[in-house]
């Protein structure tokens, strides 16, 4: 009986035509996202870049898993429907009479069911497997086929998770007997996922994630996260044992759920149900002859003015509604969304383990996980409600009843709506909830409700009205779910191919930012000029799904379509012909303003432009130019307008040997003029490129001056297009503002995308060794250093800032004006801000201190102060004396960016950043970031503003590296070695997860390329694990004597060789591996501790005895490992047991061996911390400590660069 029923469902399976539509539709996804990373859409998107393989084990499991997981929709309609459909078609009561066993019936009904779908995976194998070769794709990118990655994907991470999904489902849908719940624990398993993947980016939770995780993706990043791009582009998937683990666990999972359903089900049971109302259930006795009763019935009048129908509409919505609420399904929606709500706000704006102050709009930005939860629910209901009566077989009794179409179909999306907005109301719950339990009581209801009502809401309604039109025309309510959530992910993707423009992507359009300094600033306008575009398309559709709506037994498509036209008359036409004006007519605008008023330039096109900038223009790279010396500004900033201009002087020198007779002038598409003392023939306008060529009619000779006088105004602001950096409160802009000489750069880097264009390759920057190269800091290309003077004018009520000191201010009708001028040179970078500011005031010996700060943001100012002396104090002392009189802090809003950027004497700093920090200065709490940002920034004071390296690679160790250095420094005193640690490991974390998207090299620290991940966090762990090693006091006394030698230094510019020698000339002997390893080369550890025991002593003493192994590689630029250059440069270590050998970079390295125990209140103390020499890779030592250890580490303070960090430290056995 099994065969039969087994090959019964088979054979229906085949011969519907559901299983070939998801066969092709899967088919297609497939090799869409295949042939996508393989280049296919290159003719009309950007090029694919060639750093990675995009067929390589990893890739492939990428591009299956992702088809596979939205296949996981389906298996509710799939392997649920093969026993849901018994009872829907009400077969079951004699299909159960035949003589065949449970076993038989639930193993044939599953396994059919897996099999089906099983057979879509293949279709997408298929599908992906030539995606990758189709015609049009790169094949530069594009390794042979190989099997075994497509195995490996499908046997230890789709089969797996196929079983596991189906055996949740079968079991869901057997004992409810309901598709739709089968639905829902889709969505409540993929929530899960969601969640579990989240829990795993914190480093601390990484282990437990990953062996929770029933889709196994995370076990096994747990394995690849740190692999280089050429690991990804060669390994195969690692079948490590906690991958293995993972896959018994939810195998077994799986198993024990058949098990269970085996043991539950029976064939004369009931589907199981949940209400909340349970009452207890009475046999009903009929009585036909238990007498004659006289019934008056009343009378009815029947009343169907607008005022009653608008009354009835509201009363059915109420029922929809309801309806809604008491269901599991919104329930358990309900509950996700407030736990993922919860885990949101819990890790509010954490920055190095510290969250921020529980602002309103904090609260709203963590409530942003209700997007997808709000949009699937109303996916879901929608397809419910529309559904419902056909469902229950009620629809032709509702049918029949004198109710109009639109009052139906209306009562239903006002039920729709009604939800919506008890979900945006949790927002606001949840976030005051928060904010009382965190003691912030400044709740901003008005925010809540402007934001979630007239902002979030009606985004979420125009996807109702688009899921209510696609539910009506389709019969099927789970092909027209996944019709919804197949358009909801995939719009966005349609930049991929090509489609960019917001008005050709349904619902999409700029989005609204705010910022407790700004507000919404000009965001709403163009959000809401968008939605109206949106919406009056959603309402069309509306009326579509009105005119489509069907009572009575299901109709043919042809039928419905004349019932449709039939009911296209009287006001129906006006409305839709109105809809449709208001829709085209703001569409048209948009593309007006985006694509006629103001030039849209598409990915392409950029790509296109770069490639034609370089090859017209790189021919002058190298012409000389005069050189910046006096920059005089005025700016004026109209805060209410959004609008800047400003006028100006730069005073130039020829300071080459060379005659210049022709000037490049580089700017911007503002509105500009530009007028030289001496004579000029404008020789080309290139205004596409904004690139201007002047001809002298008398030559620059060496030592010659040259004038530049220039005006530059932004263009006219309009509803949708921005032309100024300038908001109401809180304007910051840089000198990008002004025109610069000479030839900017700005090339495209991936050689493969360069060669396709007849591109030679390009090498970014020269090696520092080029001492051709040395002629420009990377700062600037057409200036060293300047002399400044600025007057900014900005809104009575506002303060205006720029670097200098403040020499007059005066007021001039509703204008206020400050003049700003530098009584010493600097760099040609500057910037300036206006706001309207309170101002916290300190000094640091006869250096001025001050704060500038939006009002309701004064609860760090204390710590950033002590930060700015701390970092003065520190740097003064070890290194130079401070070049200022003054040093200011100036806040801008987080929508400007959240970041802190230090010019001369003045530091501009978001707020999200420092000044809403809400730190815990327990040991337990995480890093005061406030006050490290803080430091870090005036660091740069020194390490940028008086050491600037030449535009060479390994400049921005000189500056970022060095002040991350300093602030780690600062902070270690007031944090004290436990949180350092916390600290070191969270760079060490994303530093190593950074270079895994390296896309073109990852060179060593002192010949970095600028990449962030090296010069922070890398070079931040490699001069503070220096300074353990030779000594801070050693450290900066080598960093003062290299201050000394270069601070304010003309061309020729130092470079990290000048700095690296200096270091050298202070590292013992026997640590000159360290340059090696740390700033010549790529070099990584492999340190753990293998097995770690203690014994008492008679003498009160313990004997701690621990077995660790020590190794350490290397990588190419492109992450290949080696073990050494030379055959004497590598070593070995195979034990017995092992089946291949150890290797490890030769060893002659001193480790941090330490040892530690617990205090009386339980706080880790240090036993034991000492150097050892390491000359092999296994180890075993025996250290005497007075106290019982609790704890071992190698490293344990994780400062260098570890693989892995985790098993650094072991608990003690007893």
């Amino acid at each position: 009986m099994f065969l039969n029923i087994f090959f019964n469902e088979i054979k229906y399976w085949f011969n519907r035509p559901a299983l070939y539509i998801y066969a092709i539709v899967f088919f297609m996804i497939g090799m869409l996202i295949s042939a996508a990373s393989a280049g296919i859409f290159d003719a009309i998107s950007v090029t694919t870049g060639s750093s990675k393989i995009v067929n390589s084990p990893m890739a492939v499991l990428g591009a299956f898993a992702a088809p596979a997981s939205i296949l996981i929709f389906f298996y509710p309609s799939i392997i649920g429907s093969t026993i849901s459909r018994d009872y829907e078609s009400q077969i079951h009561t004699i299909l159960y009479s035949y003589p065949f066993s449970k076993a038989n019936y639930l193993t044939a009904k599953f396994l059919s069911g897996f099999f089906i779908v099983n057979v879509v995976i293949v279709a997408i194998f298929i599908a992906v497997s030539l995606g990758f070769i189709l015609p049009g794709t790169n094949q530069d990118i594009v390794n042979p086929f190989d099997l075994k990655s497509y195995l490996d994907a499908y046997f230890i991470i789709i089969l797996p998770n196929l079983f596991l999904y189906s055996s949740i489902i079968f079991g869901v849908v057997t004992f409810t007997r309901n598709v739709y719940v089968g639905f829902i624990s889709v969505i409540i398993i993929v929530i899960i996922e969601a969640l579990l993947e989240g829990l795993f980016s914190n480093p601390d939770n990484r282990f437990i994630a990953a062996l929770l995780d029933p889709s196994g993706l995370s076990a096994s990043n747990y394995y690849t996260r740190y692999w280089t791009v050429s690991e990804q582009n060669e390994l195969y998937l690692p079948l490590g044992e906690l991958l293995i683990y993972n896959r018994l666990i939810f195998i077994s999972f799986g198993s024990l759920v058949l098990l269970s359903i085996y043991k539950i089900f029976s064939f004369s049971q009931n589907a199981f149900t949940f209400s909340f109302n349970k009452k207890d259930s009475k046999r009903l006795t009929k009585s036909n002859f238990g007498g004659i009763t006289k019934v008056n019935l009343p009378k009815i009048t029947i009343d169907f003015s607008f005022k009653n129908e608008i009354k009835k509409l509201w009363n059915l919505s109420n029922i929809d509604f309801l309806y809604i609420v008491k269901s599991w399904s919104f329930i358990s929606i309900v509950i996700l969304a407030l736990l993922f709500n919860l885990i949101g706000l819990s890790e509010l704006g954490n920055v190095f383990g510290t969250p921020t102050y529980p602002r309103t709009w904090k609260m709203l930005q963590a409530g942003a996980t209700f997007t997808l939860f709000i949009n699937v629910a109303t996916f879901l209901f929608a397809a419910n409600l529309l559904h419902r009566s056909r469902t229950s077989n009620v629809n032709q009794l509702i049918d029949t009843t004198p109710t109009p179409n639109w009052i139906l179909l209306g009562s239903k999306f006002l039920a729709i709506v009604k939800m919506q907005l008890v979900l945006l109301s949790l927002i606001m719950i949840s976030g005051i909830l928060f904010q009382t339990y965190s003691g912030y009581y400044d709740f901003e209801i008005a925010h809540y409700l402007y934001e979630l009502i007239f902002l979030s809401l009606i985004s979420y309604v125009i996807w109702a009205l688009l899921s209510f039109l696609i539910q009506t025309l389709i019969t099927d309510r789970y092909v027209g779910i996944f019709i919804m959530i197949v358009l909801f992910i995939g719009i966005p993707l349609l930049s991929l191919a090509g489609v960019e423009q917001s008005i050709l992507k349904y619902n999409a359009g700029t989005g609204f930012s705010y910022s407790d300094m700004d507000g919404y600033g000009s965001s709403v306008n163009r959000f809401f000029l968008y939605k109206i575009y949106w919406l009056s398309l959603g309402l069309v559709f509306f009326i579509l799904t009105y005119l489509f709506y069907f009572r009575g037994l299901p109709s043919s498509f042809k039928e419905r379509i004349s019932i449709a036209v039939s009911r296209f008359k009287g006001k129906y036409p006006k409305f839709l012909a109105l809809l449709m004006l208001i829709f085209l007519s703001s569409g048209g605008y948009i593309y007006y303003e985006t694509n006629v008023l103001n030039k849209r330039t598409s990915s392409k096109e950029r790509e296109l432009q770069t490639v034609e900038w370089e090859k017209k223009y790189k021919k002058y790279e190298n012409y000389s130019q005069p050189r910046i010396v006096s920059v005089k500004v005025d700016v004026n900033l109209f805060p209410k307008t959004l609008d800047a201009d400003a006028s100006g002087t730069y005073i130039t020198v020829n300071k080459t040997s060379t005659v210049i007779d022709s000037l490049f002038l580089n700017h911007n598409d503002a509105i500009s003029t530009f007028k030289f003392d001496k004579e000029t023939d404008l020789v080309l306008e290139d205004t596409l490129y904004n690139f201007d060529v002047y001809r002298l009619k008398k030559s620059l000779y060496p030592g010659d001056s040259l004038k530049l006088s220039f005006t530059v105004k932004n263009k006219p602001n309009t509803s949708i297009r921005k032309n100024s950096s300038v908001v109401n409160n809180g304007t910051f802009i840089n000198n990008s503002l002004f025109p610069t000489f000479g030839y900017p750069g700005g090339e495209l880097t991936d050689d493969k995308t360069r060669e396709k264009y007849d591109l030679p390759p390009n090498k970014l920057k020269p090696y520092p060794s080029d001492s051709t190269a040395l002629g420009n800091t990377y700062i600037s290309k057409d200036a060293d250093w300047i002399d400044f003077e600025t007057t900014v004018s900005t809104s009575k009520d506002q303060i205006a800032i720029a670097p200098g000191y403040l020499q007059k201010e005066w007021i001039e009708g509703d204008r206020r004006y400050f003049n700003y001028k530098m009584d010493s040179k600097i760099l040609n970078f500057y910037a300036f801000n206006s706001g309207k500011y309170e101002i916290a005031q300190d000094k640091w010996n006869d250096v001025n201190l001050e704060i500038y700060y939006h009002k309701d943001h004064d609860y760090n100012l204390d710590r950033m102060m002590k930060g700015m002396k701390a970092a003065l104090e520190y740097c003064s002392t070890n290194f130079s004396p401070y070049q200022h009189k003054q040093l200011r802090i100036i806040e801008f809003p987080r929508t400007a960016g959240g970041f802190a950027q230090s010019f001369p004497n003045t530091v501009p700093f978001s707020e999200d950043i420092g000044f809403i920090a809400k730190v815990d200065d327990s040991e337990e709490g995480g890093n005061d970031y406030a006050f490290f940002v803080t430091v870090h920034e005036v660091a740069h004071q020194w390490w940028a503003h008086q050491v600037i390296g030449a535009d060479v690679l390994g400049s921005t160790m000189l500056s970022e590296s060095l002040s991350e250095y300093v602030s780690l420094k600062v902070i270690e005193q007031v944090n004290g070695k436990k949180k350092m640690r916390k600290f070191l490991k969270r760079s060490l974390d994303e530093y190593l997860t950074s270079r895994t998207f390296e896309r073109k090299r990852e060179n060593a620290l002192m010949y970095n390329d600028g990449q962030g991940y090296i010069h922070y966090q890398k070079g931040s762990l490699i001069f503070y694990a220096l300074s353990d090693y030779i000594g801070e006091k050693t450290l900066n006394k080598a960093l003062s004597k290299y201050v000394k030698k270069v601070a304010f230094q003309e061309p020729p510019y130092t470079t990290s060789i000048d700095l690296v020698n200096h270091i050298k000339e202070v590292t013992p002997d026997s640590l000159n591996y360290l340059i090696k390893d740390m700033f010549e080369t790529i070099t990584l550890y492999q340190n753990r501790v293998v097995e770690t025991k203690s014994e008492k002593l008679d003498n009160g003493k313990y004997k701690v005895d621990i077995e660790f192994k020590v190794s350490k590689y290397r990588n190419n630029e492109k992450g290949r490992a080696f073990y050494g250059e030379e055959e004497r440069d590598s070593i070995t270590y195979q034990s017995d047991d092992m089946k291949k050998p150890e290797y490890s970079v030769f060893l002659k390295d001193y480790i941090d061996i330490g040892i530690f125990g617990e205090d009386n209140d339980e706080k880790e103390i240090e036993l034991y911390l000492k150097k050892h020499k390491i000359s092999k890779i296994h180890n075993k030592i025996s250290i005497i400590v007075d106290q019982e250890p609790i704890e071992v580490g190698i490293d344990p303070y994780n400062k260098l660069i570890d693989t892995n960090s985790e098993d650094n430290r072991m608990k003690i056995e007893k």
